[in-house]
């Protein structure tokens, strides 16, 4: 993953679908005791899945083009001007008069890990039929599609048609979104579920590395290309209908500022370094890095992140 990798990624061009949110972050400042009043910060910041990984694939120097939802209100606006600058195509963003853009707030412990989260994101099933279908050319000119699961199901499945033979990553976002996903296994190339939702996916236990590689295997087996099981501190498990399969991690940081941007800023990489050509193994050690250099930060996306960063990142945490 060298210099053709640095060469294609200037002009990879990802079409990204899914969640965009104003999201608000509650950080206690001490140990949390429930039904209580925490003293903490609070911090705001354009955010949503895919917004959030769309801008995390600019940052990495891919051309990202957004495709969701927002209101013509103050927030949309916010987003849309934020997302622009960072490098994000905004320009086909659907906008709705009469629902407000969608919010996210999440409620994290003095470790800066998310105890609990709750959404607003009504405006999504408000995407009407006509939006993929005028926006088919874009799916189709990409270099991969990207998808989580915040579109209801039956958008989901129109972009799986609508993409032809472009590669769908998809994201499942939670348990209670994931399960719309299994209508189109066979039209993904790459799913990055967490252990828990690969549980909920494939209806088998996920407790042990065994379950974990069983459970993957299950899914691949339903006409799924391949799989990338995101594992926290203990990094990832991948393979794929070609036979390949492993555990991946690199070395864990010490300090932990906020882990809500880490899964996004993964699927980011997975994506970026795919369509760089980068073998599986590569793929999987990049999109470490970017998760590993997403929790160093109190934003939800780093503001350092790089692709100068991420594999400086490779050398120094590499096992």
């Amino acid at each position: 993953m060298k210099n053709h990798c640095e060469n294609h990624r200037r002009s990879g061009r990802l079409a990204c679908f899914g969640g965009v949110n104003m999201d608000l972050h509650i950080q206690s400042s001490v140990p949390v005791i429930l039904h209580d009043s925490n003293p903490g910060k609070i911090h705001t910041s354009p955010g949503g899945v895919m917004r959030n990984i769309a801008e995390n694939c600019a940052r990495l120097g891919c051309a990202p083009i957004l495709l969701s939802a927002v209101g013509e209100d103050a927030l949309g606006d916010r987003i849309r001007s934020y997302s622009e600058k960072a490098g994000v195509d905004v320009s086909r963003l659907f906008l709705h008069a009469d629902c407000p853009t969608s919010c996210y707030m999440a409620f994290l412990d003095e470790s800066g890990d998310m105890l609990v989260a709750a959404n607003d994101m009504r405006i999504m099933d408000l995407i009407p039929d006509s939006y993929l279908r005028k926006n088919a050319d874009v799916l189709r000119d990409a270099d991969a599609v990207l998808c989580d699961a915040n579109p209801p199901a039956e958008r989901i499945a129109q972009l799986a048609e609508l993409a032809g033979g472009t590669p769908i990553f998809a994201d499942p976002v939670s348990v209670a979104k994931g399960g719309r996903f299994l209508p189109v296994l066979d039209k993904l190339y790459l799913l990055k579920p967490n252990r828990i939702e690969l549980q909920h996916l494939s209806g088998l236990p996920c407790n042990t590395d065994g379950e974990i590689s069983a459970a993957s295997k299950a899914l691949l087996d339903r006409g799924l290309q391949s799989i990338a099981v995101s594992l926290g501190s203990r990094g990832c498990y991948y393979a794929d209908r070609e036979g390949r399969s492993f555990f991946r991690m690199l070395k864990p940081i010490a300090d932990m500022a906020n882990a809500t941007g880490a899964g996004d800023a993964f699927m980011a990489g997975l994506a970026c370094a795919f369509v760089c050509g980068a073998s599986p193994e590569d793929m999987v050690d990049y999109a470490l890095a970017c998760g590993l250099l997403a929790v160093q930060s109190e934003d939800t996306i780093n503001p350092q992140l790089s692709d100068e960063t991420v594999r400086k990142t490779l050398q120094e945490q590499h096992i």
